[in-house]
């Protein structure tokens, strides 16, 4: 399969040997999936073929990038630690300029395979029998939040920063719209990316089921919708579309999970089955350093959290022998961490996007309604004197919030375009390593062998 889709740009593979069949809709399906063999093959011919792709593990477990992930500020290595990790994660942690040493970039090739997927279901659709119309429209609602997904991660890893000013001209990833992957693609301008991805999110919308899929958790719903245009248009800085939005999902589903209700006995103590907070439920790629017990949060974030806040005990459990405090607050249940959607940061969201809107009022109300459900005992709740500082008080409870689940970098790129929030990050190991605001090391490179083989732009670094 790698040879096939390294990237899904590769060049020269007959669109015939990437035909999909599915002749069995369970185990059989991720064993077909994972190799495609070089005979002809014919297609789904009904829905429930179609169905069995987008429900492939493939698409969501461990396929969203975790590069970011593994350059933000969330974490600290020990320089023993450090030291010792695989290239990849070790030059990721430090900004490298070498980045991959020749190794294959799964944070480049399994989104762009999942685009591939859900490009299949599309082009597919009105060739298989129609014979339940929900159903088809949940499948091509699935496919199109798919592909905008999974472009929007690749975007915030390998595109340019999205800067108002020049997103006309900045380099973004490459788009993928249909599955033949002999077409001779270049990289699109940052733009028209994220305008392609709004696209297929607001022509998603009303396909998409108006319920929360909980036996289901894979599959997307018309408020996980709402929740990544949100994010969407917060990455853009579009605070008027992404507040609408927002509002949108919880208009349809607003629940919280109270976590006085989670037994913090466990090793991870969240639960997906039983968090109603999940709106869609995808995990990053797996690098041990992400959650290695030598693995120590960020100090001063750790101690931003007040006593009765229950996050400081949910989400971290202390490694005494090495004095540091370790993450575990997964809402995937498993060690993989979790990159999907879901209300807590709608809620969130919200009360930036009103803040930033002057709606002081507004943000406290959302602010509060979220952190209420965070709290062991009675909550005082929020107070500001302006937009600005009830703001203040949102980034540092997102911050609080969201860690470790891929939006750290996004939120990075996006906050250090304004002066009041901009940091730099520092790693302190053999030497003092540092990554500036705005600096060319917050995109990503392309692969090498991406590079290689389709000539495409390579980013600065």
């Amino acid at each position: 399969m790698r040879n096939i889709i390294t990237t899904y740009t590769m060049r020269g593979f007959l669109y015939r040997a990437l035909l999909l069949t599915l002749t069995c809709w369970s185990g059989g399906c991720r064993k077909y999936l994972d190799k495609v063999p070089d005979t002809l093959l014919t297609v789904p011919k009904d829905l429930k073929g179609l169905r069995a792709i987008l429900d492939n593990d493939l698409l969501t477990q461990t396929v969203s990038p975790g590069l970011g992930q593994l350059s933000c500020d969330d974490y600290y290595l020990l320089n023993s630690t450090w030291s010792s990790a695989a290239p990849l994660g070790r030059n990721a942690y430090t900004w490298a300029d070498n980045l991959y040493e020749g190794q294959s970039v799964d944070d480049w090739n399994k989104p762009y395979k999942a685009i591939y997927y859900c490009n299949i279901v599309l082009d597919h659709l009105d060739k298989v029998t129609n014979d339940d119309p929900e159903e088809y429209d949940a499948i091509k609602g699935g496919a199109l939040f798919g592909r905008a997904y999974h472009t929007y991660s690749l975007e915030e890893t390998f595109g340019a920063l999205y800067r108002p000013p020049s997103a006309e001209h900045d380099q973004g990833v490459v788009l993928r719209l249909d599955p033949n992957p002999t077409e001779k693609d270049g990289r699109s301008a940052t733009v028209l990316v994220y305008a392609q991805i709004l696209r297929d999110l607001r022509q998603a919308v009303p396909l998409l089921p108006l319920s929360v899929q909980r036996d289901h958790l894979n599959r997307p719903c018309r408020p996980a919708a709402f929740a990544l245009l949100a994010r969407v248009c917060l990455t853009m800085q579009d605070y008027v579309q992404a507040g609408n939005y927002a509002d949108s999902c919880l208009q349809l589903y607003a629940a919280l999970l109270r976590y006085d209700t989670v037994n913090a006995a466990p090793s991870r103590p969240f639960d997906p089955s039983k968090n109603d907070e999940i709106l869609f439920l995808c995990s990053m790629q797996n690098y041990p350093q992400q959650y290695a017990s030598s693995t120590g949060i960020d100090t001063t974030l750790y101690n931003s959290y007040e006593p009765g806040d229950l996050r400081k005990t949910l989400f971290f459990r202390t490694n005494a022998s090495l004095g540091l405090h370790v993450f575990r607050g997964q809402y995937t249940g498993t060690s993989y961490l979790f990159s999907g959607l879901s209300t807590d940061e709608v809620w969130l969201i919200r009360a930036e996007c009103a803040a930033r809107n002057g709606d002081k009022e507004g943000a406290l109300d959302a602010l509060n309604t979220l952190l209420a459900s965070r709290w062991n005992g009675s909550f005082t709740e929020y107070s500001a004197a302006t937009a600005d500082e009830a703001l203040g008080l949102v980034l540092k409870e997102r911050r609080k919030e969201l860690l470790f689940r891929d939006i750290r970098w996004a939120d990075l790129r996006r906050l250090n375009q304004d002066e009041r929030f901009a940091i730099m990050l520092t790693r302190k190991l053999d030497k003092t390593y540092t990554l500036q605001p705005g600096d060319a090391r917050y995109a990503f490179p392309i692969p090498d062998d991406e590079i290689r083989l389709s000539g495409i732009q390579q980013n600065a670094r």
